[in-house]
């Protein structure tokens, strides 16, 4: 395998095959964190509108693997047959940063709920999880 050259000199490529460097990271199964996906204290979503990226403050309902995010319609377009990627987080240092990202397909579920949010199910198609305070070799 080929050197990068760097400005600090030269890196090697870190891949997973035997006899390699250990693999250090940071990603957890959703499962780890059930508690977070069952009760997120904060979430975002983001989304493409007119050429740009968006984020914008959203509410999370996760149950299972059914996830459904809330956003008021003052502030995000209609996000129905979109793809959006939600990102329910945690954690306000480095060692305790933990989170999910539900990357898929936003469907309407309701109108304006009794909240005044707008609430979609996303048809997930990728869900990530990472835990900063575990981080360990694979």
């Amino acid at each position: 395998m080929s050197e990068i050259p760097s400005v600090r000199g030269t890196v090697q490529p870190m891949n997973k095959q035997a006899g390699s460097r250990p693999w250090v990271t940071r990603d957890v199964e959703p499962a780890v964190l059930n508690d977070l996906r069952d009760g997120p204290a904060r979430a975002s979503v983001a989304f493409v509108d007119s050429g740009a990226v968006d984020v914008v403050p959203a509410r999370a309902r996760c149950r299972a693997d059914v996830y459904q995010l809330g956003v008021s319609a003052d502030v995000a377009p209609d996000l129905t047959h979109r793809e959006v990627v939600l990102v329910i987080d945690d954690g306000p240092y480095w060692f305790q940063l933990r989170g999910l990202s539900v990357r898929g397909v936003a469907e309407r579920v309701a109108q304006t709920d009794a909240d005044g949010l707008d609430w979609y199910m996303i048809k997930t198609k990728r869900v990530l999880a990472w835990d900063y305070g575990t981080i360990h070799e694979e």
